[in-house]
């Protein structure tokens, strides 16, 4: 038997086990699931840090990280290395939203976004609304405020609640989100762009599969100390 025959039962051998453990299994799911599997990380030229015995930092991993040496010391895992990457790629999303948002008198993309959470709420109070956008209060008013003052957002008296506010799209906020659609649309073809449809469809189904997870959490960590959520969520 050849190399490539094994490999082909290998293959095959591995649908089954998918597709045992799947009630719904499909190719594609079946593709992502096999590629995840086998994928050998990056190696990674630069390292963590290494604890000290006198609590300093690692001289040796300073000198590994700025270049001027080459030691073998901690690798940086994949995790870490992967939340180094969506961080940094987030943040060139917010440069291009920024841009394209200039000419529409938003500060950034977060803002229209309010109005399309809110939109899809119906009526939420100020609380629930801001919760959903998942920022801390303060900045979160800051927002809603500025939406009101440009006459996006309407305040209204909550019926069965008069300490509280109900807030609610205005028919000038539906206006403009019309037209921040096609200029949203143009951020995304321009942070995106360089990937087939096919990185695309399997990046959304990765991300897709985090973002089912951290929701499931999210509202059980919202008070919790960083050490009961990795608890929780990691050992």
């Amino acid at each position: 038997m050849d190399r490539g025959e094994q490999q082909l039962i290998d293959l095959v051998n591995a649908w089954a086990k998918y597709s045992e453990a799947t009630p719904d299994a499909d190719v594609a799911g079946f593709c992502l699931h096999y590629l995840t599997e086998t994928a050998q990380p990056a190696v990674l030229n630069q390292h963590s840090p290494v604890a000290s015995p006198d609590g300093l930092y690692d001289e040796k991993w300073v000198e590994s990280l700025t270049g001027t040496a080459n030691r073998s010391l901690t690798e940086i895992r994949p995790s870490s290395r992967l939340a180094a990457l969506v961080g940094r790629l987030s943040k060139y999303g917010y440069f291009y939203s920024k841009k394209a948002m200039f000419p529409l008198n938003f500060k950034s993309i977060e803002e229209p976004v309010y109005l399309i959470v809110l939109a899809q709420m119906g009526t939420p109070k100020k609380s629930e609304l801001i919760y959903e956008m998942m920022v801390e209060f303060a900045s979160g008013i800051d927002v809603v405020n500025r939406l009101v003052g440009m006459g996006y957002i309407e305040e209204f008296p909550d019926e069965n609640d008069r300490r509280s506010k109900r807030l609610r799209i205005t028919e000038a906020g539906l206006t403009i989100l019309q037209e921040c659609f096609p200029v949203m649309n143009r951020v995304a073809d321009v942070a995106y762009s360089s990937l087939t449809e096919g990185e695309k469809a399997l990046l959304i189904q990765i991300l897709d599969k985090l973002d089912r997870y951290h929701a499931e959490h999210y509202k059980l960590s919202k008070n919790a100390g960083f050490d009961e959520v990795y608890d929780r969520m990691v050992t």
